[in-house]
């Protein structure tokens, strides 16, 4: 994907959102839109999810909350920009372009805001969320000078505390990756302080389906390593460890989104955008 594709992505997407909206039932979930505002009593008619159940079971009194809409959703993409999401066709990193930009489509027709932390080897570039297509171009154009920089690896713990300190609180987070990292139960603890910061939190792991989870793609077959340009032959064997390594990992980042209260997705590069948007958008549990 050259520059020109990649700003032309603003065009396309905003072609896919408006038809991928009309097809909606309901409205998308980026995060929580409603606050707490006040009780108050409870009349027949009253939809029974919004009584508080707490408040019947202690004090034996019928209340309903009451909520007041939350204005300028800001959703901060946390962009791992290392060399694995590349490969050899960067399938994994047209993907997360594409998911981007339809974000940003999204997000302007509601009028909120996108920000983004790229982060790769020794650099990190960070995009204060704003809601103005010249930002969102902005955007898209800083994407589009990353796909032709060499890249190592890239510090998503360092992107994590970086977003702690900088982002204010009820952010939604985005966190854009593929499986290859050596701690991946640390990287799932940082993900929980930014949920206990008070921010809504996804994790998406970039798969692609015909190459890391079917082992003969790779069995017979010279690879080099994207980050060590080290050359490999590799075994059937070897396939089918990497297919169990990926499978681990998945099921790290399933476990510990239950315990740390995150949301987890994994993203095929084979499937369409807008059905890995849509899981995107989903609602926690979904």
């Amino acid at each position: 994907m050259n520059k020109d594709e990649i700003i032309g992505l603003q065009w396309w997407a905003r072609d896919k959102v408006r038809g991928f909206m009309t097809g909606l039932h309901k409205s998308p979930d980026f995060g929580f839109s409603l606050d707490f505002a006040q009780h108050r009593a409870y009349v027949p008619g009253d939809s029974p999810k919004f009584i508080d159940w707490t408040v019947l079971a202690r004090q034996d009194k019928y209340l309903t909350k009451q909520y007041e809409a939350e204005s300028n959703l800001r959703a901060y993409f946390l962009l791992d920009s290392s060399a694995s999401m590349y490969g050899s066709a960067g399938e994994k990193w047209d993907c997360a372009v594409r998911q981007i930009a339809l974000s940003a489509a999204l997000l302007s027709k509601q009028r909120d805001a996108l920000g983004l932390l790229d982060v790769r080897e020794g650099e990190e570039r960070f995009f204060e969320a704003k809601n103005t297509e010249d930002a969102m171009e902005q955007l898209l154009s800083f994407l589009a000078t990353r796909n032709s920089q060499p890249a190592g690896n890239g510090d998503l713990l360092k992107g994590i505390h970086r977003l702690l300190a900088e982002i204010t609180p009820r952010s939604e987070v985005i966190i854009m990756t593929d499986p290859y990292h050596e701690d991946m139960e640390g990287l799932s603890q940082a993900v929980g302080a930014l949920v206990d910061a008070g921010h809504f939190v996804k994790v998406l792991l970039l798969i692609s389906k015909d190459k890391e989870l079917t082992p003969e793609h790779y069995a017979g077959s010279f690879v080099i390593d994207s980050e060590t340009s080290k050359k490999t032959l590799i075994s059937l064997e070897d396939a089918k460890s990497l297919n169990h390594f990926i499978e681990q990992q998945i099921e790290i980042v399933k476990a510990n989104a239950a315990m740390y209260g995150y949301t987890y997705k994994v993203l095929y590069t084979e499937d369409a955008p807008l059905l890995n948007f849509r899981k995107i958008i989903a609602p926690k549990g979904e």
